[in-house]
């Protein structure tokens, strides 16, 4: 076995340039030394006799969690086989829930020894592999359902084998077999190395071949066509640990790198874990969750990109577990148990929980961290007033579509689907209100962003369902932050975006200044150039309507909130506040509207100046005036000015 090991690493190795290939190092924790040794897959004898110790102390809680998730797969019984669904589509979609109750019934079984656990599993396993269809048409086998029902499958050969009968582990390993060699014939001519479909694939896939690789010899292959997938991702992440594709997408890619690197490890001696992207990505979750007061299981984080603000489409629990437990991260650590007490996670894979947990880490609350965080390669900005719970919160994102690494080192897009076009984008977050919202999984348009419009064009990329990367790639389309400063009182943060836009509409200069002045003021200050006049418009997106006004200011009024949109320099603007129709996914029959604040001037320069402010829904927001000498522009707030000098674009 130990040369099986050693045969996967070197076939893989070979295909690696030497500079990029992985470190090697001893197994740990699992060490293959004789054949059909059972189980090895993430647990063994040894570590099952620790675990059982351990739910009735440190992973006690982990423990019952995992019993409620079991306990409901039995009670609700195998899904019976249906072509197709309203959200499923020809992904056979429903089957992923198929896959990820396996090993949680394995795993209840294993701990426990409750019969009616592994009766289950075998239930499960069994219906998963009647089933005519892993997908409909070319994704039948190819695609997420078959990702996640291979995992699933091969946790319970590798954990049950002892305990099945001799026809359930026969019909198990042939589907195994069978699926396996179809998953792997279409994932190895892959190249979307940055988007979760590859992942989840590639993982169920590998953990299929390492379940039967005693077996069926060809699974070894299978790994083997993992483990390069997974350097080639590894080459393409940037290093500051944030995801393109939004914090609910984050969760399930993540859970899936982290699965198969945690096996890589174990079986293989492969380490992918000595990575920058890994070591910040624990930050990106932290700093993209709202204030901790204003968190609910169903509205918890920025929803940038495809990612829904409920941001636990997997985990992210145990995710934050693994993270925490690898880098020694506090706040990972803390984060996780936040998210616990408020249900804001999912149990997909809840027996990750108890693999992952670390009760040595402390958690560690973020109150002395930095307010300002700038994802540099992702070109996000999280700037916060301060870590009370209570905080405001300003997300500005400028940058390259899947970063600027990835940027530079792809002719054709690796997985930027998810993506949004929303350069010099922000949403704004207060007094526990959404106030600036993101649109959510739609379609894409510039139109749907809080940014810039051009005789009614937006950025490249936009226009279709899944965003177009390949078109950013041929036009360089690359924006740039290149300013985020922060003290007690200011942040400042400056991106330039005109190269986000097609060079037909003759945009040369796109730049947003953001100051935020703490801990309830926010102005946008935008400096706009053309080679000849335009119709611009610039577009702001509330959460709630916005018809009151207050001279030429808007009220927007929530549960919570109260938001005053003021623009400054209205002269020659045109300014209303409406309904606009967006476009929604095909899948989603209720129509789509935002609330739209929506400032048009034809020019061809324009610097422009808004201010939002906002309050507690009892209060009045205060209100920001503008002093405009020689190039120096004046904002006073209260007691406070700020000045913004056009002449260097100083801020202070």
């Amino acid at each position: 076995m130990l040369f099986q090991k050693l045969t996967i690493c070197f076939a893989v190795m070979l295909l690696a340039p030497v500079a990029t290939r992985c470190a090697v190092i001893a197994p740990s924790a699992v060490s293959i030394t004789g054949e059909n040794l059972r189980p090895r897959l993430f647990i063994n004898a040894q570590k099952l006799d620790v675990l059982r110790g351990a739910i009735n102390t440190t992973h006690a809680m982990l423990w019952s969690n995992l019993l409620a998730t079991a306990d409901a797969a039995v009670r609700h019984g195998t899904p019976k086989y249906r072509a197709g669904d309203d959200g499923s589509g020809d992904e056979q979609l429903w089957q992923r829930e198929v896959g990820n109750a396996m090993p949680t019934l394995a795993m209840a079984w294993k701990l426990s020894g409750k019969r009616s656990y592994l009766d289950a599993a075998r239930a499960w396993a069994l219906a998963s592999c009647s089933y005519p269809t892993w997908g409909l048409g070319k994704r039948d086998g190819h695609d997420l359902a078959a990702g996640h029902q291979l995992f699933g499958l091969a946790m319970i050969y590798d954990w049950c084998h002892a305990d099945l009968d001799d026809e359930t582990v026969r019909t198990i390993r042939a589907t195994l077999e069978r699926r396996g060699a179809a998953m792997a014939a279409e994932v190895s001519g892959r190249r979307n190395f940055l988007q979760n479909h590859l992942w989840v694939d590639a993982c169920g896939l590998a953990a299929a071949g390492l379940a039967i690789q005693d077996e069926v010899p060809a699974a070894r292959g299978w790994v083997a066509i993992t483990l390069d997938k997974w350097r080639r991702t590894h080459e393409a992440l940037g290093p500051d640990g944030a995801s393109h594709e939004g914090v609910g997408y984050w969760s399930y890619g993540v859970e899936y790198l982290l699965k198969f690197m945690w096996l890589a490890r174990e079986q293989l001696g492969v380490n992918f874990y000595d990575h920058p992207w890994w070591r910040n990505t624990a930050d990106y979750r932290l700093y993209l969750s709202l204030p901790r007061h204003s968190m609910t299981r169903t509205n918890c984080v920025v929803d940038f990109a495809d990612g829904p603000r409920a941001g636990y489409a997997y985990g992210p629990d145990y995710l934050l577990r693994a993270l925490a437990h690898e880098y020694r991260d506090g706040h990972a650590q803390w984060l996780a148990a936040e998210l616990n007490a408020i249900k804001a996670d999912n149990n997909a894979a809840p027996w990750l929980n108890l693999i992952f947990f670390d009760p040595a880490i402390v958690p560690l609350s973020p109150n002395e961290l930095p307010t300002l965080r700038h994802f540099s390669d992702m070109e996000i900005v999280s700037a916060r007033s301060d870590w009370s719970g209570d905080e405001s919160l300003v997300v500005f994102k400028s940058g390259p579509f899947i970063g600027h690494k990835a940027f530079r080192d792809f002719a054709k897009d690796p997985g930027g689907g998810h993506v949004h076009p929303d350069a010099n984008h922000f949403s704004l977050f207060g007094a526990g209100d959404w106030l600036i919202r993101n649109d959510g999984y739609r379609w894409k348009w510039t139109a749907q962003q809080n940014t810039l419009l051009v005789n009614g064009a937006g950025q490249v990329g936009e226009g279709k369902m899944w965003f177009d990367g390949n078109a950013c790639l041929q036009a360089r389309a690359e924006a740039h932050i290149t300013r985020a400063t922060s003290n007690p009182t200011l942040d400042v943060m400056t991106g330039e975006a005109e190269k986000a836009y097609p060079a037909g509409l003759g945009l040369t200069r796109y730049r947003r200044h953001m100051l935020f002045i703490k801990p309830d003021v926010l102005i946008v200050i935008d400096d706009i150039a053309l080679e000849k006049k335009a119709q611009l418009e610039l577009r702001f997106h509330p959460e709630q309507a916005a018809r009151e006004r207050d001279g030429s200011a808007f009220l927007s009024r929530g549960p919570a909130a109260v938001l005053r949109v003021d623009p400054l320099t209205p002269e020659g603007v045109t300014l209303s506040s409406e309904v606009i129709a967006g476009q929604n996914r095909s899948i989603d029959t209720k129509p789509f509207v935002m609330e739209t604040i929506r400032l048009q001037c034809d020019s061809a320069a324009w610097k422009n100046a808004v201010a939002f402010s906002w309050c507690g829904a009892l209060k009045k927001p205060v209100a920001v005036r503008l002093k405009q000498s020689g190039t120096r522009w004046v904002f006073s707030v209260g007691s406070r000015t700020v000045t913004f000098d056009w002449q260097d674009e100083s801020v202070r």
